[in-house]
């Protein structure tokens, strides 16, 4: 195994992640405003691609902050575990006031992640293990280079949040790089998925072609807790946190386009298996009342979410050192056949 596969055994840290995606870019052609995270990269967006870059690399929350045609992205990222915040002036804020959205809402409910990694859709080639060597460098705040140009992710730690909040107030955050302090660490890495696509639809979709295979090999892991029967997976989590987020179930249930019923169905059995209740319930009103989650529920979150983390990082080991052998085959047989 190499030395990258060692870094994520052993000393990568937690990490989360916020992706912003919500500005549009306008058509060289048409000038007509478009959504680029929901370029096609493959059989992939731009956006689902980066998102599950992430999931590889163990970040844990992912938070989209959307913005410009939010229906239509938190539609689209419904299934993939992502946490969604509306910046509803989002055609008035900066790209640091709606990256600070992201940071405070993991400030709020993720004591346990030490870095967050902060990109736009505009880099979903960038490599897992781009990624992980990117979260696991010292600095405090970090930016990418690839041929001395700089790049995303950015990667800041818990501690530097409050100073990209005090260079938002003192007029910097009109993208990414102007949002982070002076002092920033520049990391070259050998990654030319770290340069952003910015240019028109045709550009992008020949830089996305020329790069190859588009996605990596994986695994698609899904964790299950389970006593008598099974009761907390990613989709109880995900309806944890939106309780947690809105303040009320009935809320978590729409966005996850789950029916007020079925919500209650997993929250009670829940807590059935779990023998602790994780909502506290305050009944009343049109909406339902309100609710939060309990200390055990945050702590039930706190731990599988920490576990889906360091077990994907494990996996993805494993993954390298049973499966290397029959891709590099595949591979192989692949370079013939286009010779032929």
């Amino acid at each position: 195994m190499d030395d990258n596969s060692q870094l994520k055994s052993e000393t990568i840290p937690r990490g989360a992640a916020v992706i912003v995606a919500s500005k549009p870019l306008v058509r060289r052609d048409t000038s007509e405003a478009y959504l680029p995270a929901m370029h096609s990269a493959g059989d992939v967006t731009y956006i689902e691609s980066l998102i599950i870059r992430f999931q590889l690399a163990g970040a844990m929350p992912i938070v989209v902050v959307t913005g410009f045609g939010n229906d239509l992205l938190e539609r689209h990222l419904g299934k993939m575990g992502t946490v969604c915040l509306y910046s509803p002036e989002w055609s008035e804020t900066s790209i640091g006031e709606d990256v600070m959205q992201g940071l405070e809402y993991i400030e709020k409910t993720c004591s346990a992640c030490d870095k967050i990694w902060i990109a736009t859709p505009h880099v979903p080639n960038v490599e897992v293990d781009t990624l992980i060597r990117l979260l696991g460098d010292d600095s405090g705040a970090l930016i990418p280079l690839f041929e001395e140009q700089e790049g995303e992710p950015i990667v800041v730690s818990r501690a530097t949040v409050s100073l990209l909040a005090q260079r938002l107030n003192e007029g910097y955050g009109r993208d990414l790089i102007d949002l982070m302090p002076p002092d920033t660490h520049r990391l070259p890495v050998d990654d030319p998925g770290i340069k952003p696509l910015f240019e028109d639809e045709a550009w992008a979709s020949s830089r996305v072609s020329d790069d190859g295979d588009i996605m990596p090999f994986r695994i698609n892991q899904k964790l299950i807790l389970a006593r008598g029967k099974p009761f907390f997976g990613p989709g109880p989590a995900t309806l944890l946190r939106l309780i947690d987020q809105y303040g009320n179930v009935r809320s978590a249930c729409l966005r996850m386009k789950l029916s007020y019923s079925k919500g209650w169905q997993i929250i009670n059995l829940l807590e059935k298996q779990l023998g602790a209740e994780v909502i506290a319930r305050q009944p009343g009103g049109v909406e339902g009342g309100s609710s939060q989650l309990t200390e055990k529920g945050r702590a039930l979150l706190r731990a599988y979410e920490s576990l889906v983390a360091a077990s994907q990082i494990q996996v993805n080991a494993l993954f390298e050192q049973i499966f290397t052998p029959f891709l590099q085959e595949l591979r192989n047989d692949l370079k013939i056949k286009c010779n032929d």
